[in-house]
């Protein structure tokens, strides 16, 4: 990626940190919230596919850490590998309903992202939430990545530099391409 990519990204994370910490954290449903920092990782993998996409994630996921009372390094870990697996499923060949299937990989990846910083913090001796606080994080974090996916993946194709065309292209080669 080019230095203004990163430079987009990081503006991208800065917003994402502003809207967490001082709108997002406040939303609580059934004790739990809506996580912008997982999907900044699953947009990253759609997006710019596995390799850049875990780079993102990777530093997502250390500015994440900054606010989560967890090990350093925890949020790096998970949001690598969803970012890593994200990727790389949207780069498999296939045709399909773009909006459709970004809202899928968006339930998935938070999903899958949830359950592993839950299963890796407990592996690690950090307290684990009770069975149905857990649904409910699940719940809360899945439907609201579900539905934000579509204007984040626009803002991290800005961030990125990706027009359509060539986004279409790495997907067919299995990559991401930037211009």
């Amino acid at each position: 990626m080019t230095p203004r990519a990163w430079s987009r990204v990081a503006l991208l994370i800065v917003v994402t940190v502003i809207v967490q910490v001082g709108v997002i954290n406040g939303l609580v449903l059934e004790g739990a919230h809506p996580d912008l920092f997982l999907l900044v990782a699953i947009v990253a993998g759609l997006t710019a596919g596995p390799q850049r996409g875990a780079m993102i994630g990777f530093v997502v996921g250390l500015v994440a850490d900054l606010f989560v009372l967890t090990p350093f390094g925890l949020s790096s870990l998970v949001f690598v590998l969803v970012a890593f697996g994200v990727g790389a499923t949207a780069s498999l060949p296939g045709g399909r309903a773009p909006n459709s299937f970004r809202i899928t990989i968006a339930v998935a990846g938070s999903i899958a992202g949830t359950l592993l910083f839950t299963g890796i913090g407990a592996l690690i001796g950090q307290p684990h939430l009770p069975r149905a606080q857990l649904f409910s994080v699940l719940a809360v974090v899945a439907i609201a990545n579900a539905v934000l996916v579509i204007p984040a993946g626009s803002l991290m194709s800005w961030a990125v530099n990706i027009g359509p065309a060539s986004r279409d292209l790495a997907a067919v080669r299995g990559g991401s391409a930037v211009r």
